[in-house]
């Protein structure tokens, strides 16, 4: 190998290093974003990330039928939206069902 082509490769060597380093400093950039994103849903309460729910949906949030749920309705805790469109956020309904009977159960704890 002459001299020329020495050089060249020992420049490519350097190419080499350039780009693994540049990869290496990007997948750690990557990584790092997708822990952030992880760690932040995880601290967001429930509410926050799902929104409010529909009666239907609270009924079923917890286990109960629709018209059991219609019938203590009136005195759970709830927003509206409009005056005849109610919607309860899980955290004020945990809060009230172990207010009122200690712990609610473990599928809601």
């Amino acid at each position: 190998m002459n001299e020329g082509e020495q050089e060249q490769v020992q420049r490519l060597g350097i190419l080499e290093e350039l780009v693994a380093e540049r990869i290496a400093r990007e997948a750690a950039r990557i990584a790092e974003e997708r822990i952030r994103e992880i760690v932040s849903l995880e601290v967001l309460d429930p509410d926050e990330v799902l929104g409010p729910m529909e009666p239907q949906e609270a009924a079923r949030f917890l286990d109960l039928k629709y018209a059991t749920f219609k019938e203590i309705a009136p005195n759970l805790p709830r927003i509206f939206v409009t005056p005849a469109n109610p919607r309860y956020l899980r955290r004020e309904l945990l809060e009230h069902f172990r207010r009122q009977r200690g712990d609610f159960g473990p599928s809601l704890g």
